[in-house]
């Protein structure tokens, strides 16, 4: 595609197409451009032999275009195309003479591909958003066109249905008696302790009401001698089109062991003849799997709060892969975690006070060195609210060192009971429910109450308007108030890691042995010891920091290793920096193959072979073996973050799931704002304009497994309909916006009049699903009905990312510098939205 810059030469460039490769080019070329600049000359003759290179690109847009695509055959090659980039190719071979580079990028612009049009689209609404400012009118509305919605299913985090008996899909006639009157009904399903029934007439009733029943179909069969009936207490009561079902627990009483026995052996009899319901086995199969896909990829640092004689202590820290660099950031020069100044009682109170479900704020926070010493310093958005001059002072000097980090806090109540892993089937046979806490981790966790999650939301975009606030050198003094001082004794705070499964493609042992390290081109060599090993690499600690970086090529010596082998020379051994530290002081290598096999590598195949009994794992020593299972249950019942999930489907991406936590966060609300109904959430406003498949499938697709996750930001802009009084939304991704400057005239217009919410969308790639942690279910569902186990393992092979979607609409302002008073005034307008959404609908 032709550059911006030569745009305005476009009709020079389409007038030279016919003559490119013939003998006249340099002629023609003169007089049509003799009127421009030698450089602009020479751009366009650079830019018309690029076009005029021959091409050997398949063309295929299959999934790209509006439009039927079928196998278009040309020198040999099958390519893929609909009959509007046929037309244009067909003409285009006349045009250029041959199939060409320029003829390749035409064939990808036609006006029917879903990018051509995406981009479009977006300049379209950028462009009357910022010339609206940021107000919307009711002719704008109907100018954009109606969305059908998109309904997403919605997994919910944490919510297991625990059942202790199976329930079977059995229908039998049952008469109620209830409040002295008895009437007809049937089951719908059956299990020892309860039952649900169909009513044939509605019954006027509540949940927490005692029934009896009186099984007549059962006892037409069967001496039951229940002539007294059996209790039941009803759990809930609920409308399914013009039926209304009981859902029902039976009680105790003198008769109930033995009419216990008699249905445990009934249904054992009649389940391979009757469908048992698995409803609620899929369910927490399906939550289970999702949760796992989506854990170990939380980009927020979960640290557990203790109440002490009266005072939060931070215990323990939850890390990943992805947010491991928030907790290295909260170390100290001696490597000691500081939350316990960052996370002290007055800011968790006043967290606690706000009136909201989600109890968060910003933590603005930068470090300061002083000899040998690092110092924290940091405050919320509250704290520095309460002054202009300071927050002016705090923003503009911390934004200027390269410590300063911007962060959302949540805060959430949490008990040391919901870190059980709940029971999701029945128990049975080989199926043996899950193994308690142990009292080691019980007695660690047992005062646990809150949990305050960090997510990093800094950005470079965000840090340079942030410089832009004014700094009085003279005033600095003033910054000591946010200062954290030292600690003589620092309560231990310790890094807990998720465990999930295990995508090494082989296992890691524990061993430290000397090592000497240098590279080809420097002959000086760095001593370290090795942490851990495997065949094909290893982790290497020096003890001075290093400045190599990720690619380059090391070359090894192990001198203590040479002594016990002679049949490997175990000098120079080339190995690849995979990874480094942020201390600089540990490398990850892999070893670097060649056209020989590669000494090291054989030497630790037969090191691991001779030795696995006596090797360690990596993983396998926990200080608190279940700690990171219980403290993952503790962060699943407690969470309030929004997830969606990428499935990939052939060759398309696709979102139609959803995850809420126990409360669900301001976007769950928003796109329930049209179905009334939190469970009838639209993902039509998100994903227009193709975004899935323009911007989030083409990142996953250039995405590997351990990628950092790549971020964009999703404004709303929620608006009155003049005529109807109803909300309406409007929806911009950052991308759409020309510039930063563009992108701060429609935040600071919109807070005018509307109300603005702003997330950041944190996209990871995901693994395979690990089958280990939903093996019960999957098994269970399998004795049963194989296929629909296959259908729900298909379904969680098929995720292939995950979108965190953090809300950072309280940083936004600040960010782009408005005004306190404007500030003030939209957050008001913006609580009293959510306040009216969490209504009733009447």
């Amino acid at each position: 595609m032709t550059a911006a810059d030569l745009q305005e030469y476009v009709g020079v460039i389409d007038r030279m197409k016919s003559s490119l490769n013939s003998a006249d080019f340099d002629q023609v070329f003169s007089l049509l451009t003799s009127d421009l600049p030698k450089s602009k000359q020479f751009l366009l003759k650079m830019e018309l032999k690029r076009m005029a290179q021959p091409c050997s690109y398949f063309i295929d847009l299959r999934g790209h275009v509006d439009g039927d695509v079928k196998p278009y055959d040309y020198m040999g090659k099958t390519h893929y195309m609909d009959d509007n980039a046929i037309k244009v190719f067909e003409a285009g071979l006349k045009q250029y003479g041959s199939y060409t580079l320029g003829l390749y990028e035409e064939v990808l612009n036609t006006e029917n591909n879903f990018r051509v049009m995406h981009r479009k689209q977006t300049e379209d609404r950028v462009r009357n958003a910022l010339q609206n400012d940021g107000t919307f009118t009711n002719q704008q509305a109907e100018a954009e066109p109606e969305l059908p919605p998109q309904y997403a299913r919605v997994i919910h985090f944490g919510q297991y249905t625990s059942r202790r008996d199976e329930r079977m899909h059995f229908s039998i006639d049952v008469e109620v008696e209830l409040d002295g009157k008895r009437f007809q009904a049937s089951t719908s399903d059956l299990s020892v302790s309860g039952c649900k029934l169909k009513l044939q007439q509605a019954a006027k009733t509540d949940a927490g009401k005692l029934v009896k029943l009186h099984f007549t179909g059962l006892e037409q069969e069967f001496m039951l001698g229940l002539e007294q009936g059996v209790a039941y207490k009803i759990v809930e009561v609920s409308q399914q089109g013009t039926n209304q079902y009981l859902r029902l627990q039976r009680q105790q009483n003198e008769n109930e062991q033995q009419f216990a026995e008699f249905l445990q052996k009934f249904i054992n009899g009649n389940k391979r003849r009757y469908k048992v319901n698995l409803d609620n086995v899929s369910q927490s199969l399906l939550s289970k799997g999702y949760e796992q896909f989506y854990v170990p990829r939380i980009n927020a640092l979960p640290v557990f709060i203790a109440v002490r004689n009266g005072q939060p202590i931070p215990i323990c820290a939850l890390t990943t892969d992805y947010n491991k660099a928030i907790w290295q950031y909260f170390l100290d020069e001696q490597h000691q975690a500081v939350f316990i100044s960052i996370c002290h009682a007055r800011r968790l109170k006043h967290l606690l006070q706000q009136n909201s479900v989600e109890k968060s704020t910003i933590l603005y926070s930068f470090t300061h060195a002083v000899k040998g010493k690092l110092f924290f310093y940091s405050a919320t958005h509250e704290e520095l609210d309460a002054s202009e001059q300071l927050k002016a002072l705090f923003l503009g000097f911390g934004a200027s060192k390269p410590s300063w980090r911007v962060f959302q806090l949540n805060l959430q109540r949490s008990s040391a009971a919901q870190a059980e892993t709940p029971l999701t089937v029945p128990v049975q046979g080989n199926i043996k429910p899950p193994p308690p806490l142990s009292s080691l981790v019980k007695q660690f966790i047992q005062d646990v109450r809150y949990i305050v999650s960090f997510t990093d939301i800094t950005g470079n975009e965000s840090t340079f308007w942030y410089q832009s606030y004014p700094v009085d050198q003279q005033q600095l003094k003033l910054l000591a108030q946010f200062g954290h001082k030292k600690l003589t004794n620092t309560p231990p705070c310790e890094a807990v890691a998720v465990q999930y499964v295990n995508l090494r493609s082989e296992s890691r042992y524990l061993y430290k042995t000397a090592v000497t390290v240098k590279t080809s081109a420097d002959s000086t060599e760095l001593s370290g010891h090795s942490r851990d090993f495997s065949s094909k690499g290893l982790q290497l600690e020096t003890t001075l920091p290093v400045r190599f970086s990720k690619g380059d090529i090391l070359l090894l010596n192990l001198p203590e290793m040479q002594k016990i082998s002679s049949k490997y020379q175990l000098s120079a051994l080339p190995y690849e920096v995979m990874a480094v530290s942020k201390s600089r002081t540990i490398m990850n290598l892999r070893a670097v193959e060649g056209d020989q096999p590669h000494v090291g590598r054989l030497f630790f195949q037969q090191l691991i072979q001779n030795n696995r009994a006596k090797l360690t794992q990596a993983e396998e020593s926990p200080k608190y073996p279940g700690l990171s299972t219980a403290l993952r249950n503790l962060y699943m019942n407690a969470q309030s973050h929004f997830a969606l999930y990428v499935h990939r489907k052939g060759i398309r991406y696709e979102i139609n799931t959803l995850a809420k936590g126990s409360a669900g966060n301001s976007l769950h609300q928003l796109l329930a704002i049209q179905s009334k109904d939190e469970q009838q959430l639209d993902l039509s406003l998100i994903l227009q304009n193709n975004a899935i498949s323009l911007h989030f499938a083409q990142q996953l697709k250039q995405m590997k497994r351990f990628d950092s996750p790549k971020a964009f930001e999703l404004y709303v802009v929620i608006s009155r309909n003049a005529e109807t009084e109803q909300p309406e939304l409007h929806c911009h991704y950052d991308y759409e916006f020309m510039s930063e400057q563009a992108k701060q005239q429609y935040v600071l217009s919109a807070l005018q009049t509307n109300v603005l919410f702003c997330y950041k969308l944190l996209l990871s790639r995901t693994g395979r699903p690990d089958t280990d942690f939903i093996a019960p279910e999957l098994s269970y569902i399998s004795a049963y009905a194989i296929h629909k186990a296959k259908q729900l393992e298909e379904e969680l092979w098929s995720v292939a990312g995950v979108i965190d979607a953090i809300d950072i609409s309280a940083e936004i302002p600040w960010r782009f510098g408005a005004q306190a008073e404007l500030s003030q005034q939209h957050y008001a307008r913006q609580q009293a939205l959510l306040a009216q959404l969490k209504q009733p609908v009447s």
